[in-house]
């Protein structure tokens, strides 16, 4: 193919596309395997930014880019990662530090500089693999990938680029499967120290919600009056105000009104009037679960506890969802664990046989 209307060159094992359309030079790589692949590639990379199928100028995207500020420390400033973060911020979600740590590893291996469009499907795959040697966990990894994703679907958005390479992250089962009963949670509280922190595990075990949406609690948005307790958005991690009734929860309606007799403070769960700390609540646990004979179980596995009974008590899904704060359907299947029990149960409400053995207690939210 004459100059004129493009070109194909090979760098290493790589065959580049070298094409100008509309007073435009666009250069990406290719995972051609022939040089006469990469030219029919190229007719259909030309054909397609003519027919307006393809826009943007990838070739100047960048991984990230940065420059110093007037104290001399790297400011991001463009690139897959800076479209990451800025959308972030944006949507007002938390744990940004969690993805800031994906980045890192990804820039360590690509390199902060490297155009988009050298990031190819076998890149990644290297990428995984890399990271897997060195011990990263499989799901850490598609995490990260993830982020990287995130970035290059900014990209086509914004109009930066015009294609994303094929991410391919393989399902990782690696779903806990520990839950409690109700006579586990009751053996768990005789062990922990008679104060807050035994009362904030009471409240995950009714409530499923995240750990330090239970400790950082404030009576601020506990409606005593009309029995409810509204979490705030900044205080939610999937950003959204969440909102839950206690009217017809005996066990969580004595909880809190315990809770307001002791009150001191903004906090419902304190000690001294200050926050229980997460190491704090950490600690005591760890004991509490080896003095109950419960080693191994999770803080965590309060919530897929409150998942499961909620459910046991036929409350619909999205209600469970809306509860609790799961946003999407494959999050709360993680959590909705179903025991040999519930599969007893199931036979017997089948066959019209359920007997008293099969009364199992349940939460009744309203």
């Amino acid at each position: 193919m004459s100059r004129g209307l493009g070109r194909v060159y090979q760098r290493g094992d790589v065959f580049w596309l070298d094409y100008t359309v509309g007073g435009k030079r666009h250069r990406e790589p290719t995972e051609a395997a022939s040089k006469s692949a990469a030219k029919d590639l190229l007719r259909e990379r030309i054909g397609d930014r003519k027919s307006g199928k393809l826009a943007g100028r990838p070739d100047h995207v960048r991984l990230a880019e940065y420059v110093k500020d007037a104290e001399g420390k790297q400011q991001l400033v463009g690139g897959l990662r800076w479209l990451h973060e800025k959308q972030y911020d944006l949507d007002g979600l938390r744990s940004k530090e969690r993805i800031q740590q994906y980045w890192k590893h990804i820039e360590e291996f690509f390199g902060a500089d490297t155009r988009a469009v050298e990031i190819t499907p076998t890149r990644l795959d290297n990428y995984a693999t890399s990271r897997l040697k060195e011990g990263a966990a499989r799901q850490t990894v598609n995490n990260e990938l993830a982020a990287l994703r995130r970035g290059f679907r900014l990209g086509v958005e914004k109009g930066l680029l015009s294609v994303i390479p094929v991410f391919k992250l393989p399902k990782v089962k690696n779903a806990r499967t520990g839950f409690f009963e109700d006579g586990d949670l009751a053996a768990l509280l005789l062990e922990l120290p008679k104060d807050a922190r035994a009362d904030v595990v009471e409240f995950l075990y009714h409530t499923g919600w995240r750990s330090g949406e239970g400790r950082l609690l404030q009576w601020a948005f506990v409606d005593m009056a009309g029995e409810s307790i509204r979490l705030e958005q900044s205080r939610s991690k999937s950003g959204k105000p969440r909102v839950f009734p206690f009217r017809l929860s005996p066990p969580l309606k004595a909880l809190l009104q315990r809770r307001w007799q002791q009150r001191n403070g903004a906090y419902v769960f304190h000690i001294d009037g200050q926050p229980i700390g997460k190491g704090a609540l950490r600690c005591a646990w760890a004991r509490a679960v080896k003095r109950a004979g419960l080693l191994g179980r999770l803080i965590h596995d309060l919530r897929r506890s409150a998942a499961r009974n909620l459910r046991r008590a036929s409350v619909p899904e999205g209600v469970i969802m809306a509860l609790c704060g799961w946003e999407t359907r494959s999050m709360f299947d993680r959590y909705d664990i179903v025991s040999e029990e519930d599969l007893a149960i199931a036979m017997a409400k089948r066959y019209g046989t359920v007997a008293a053995q099969f009364d199992t207690p349940a939460v009744r939210v309203a």
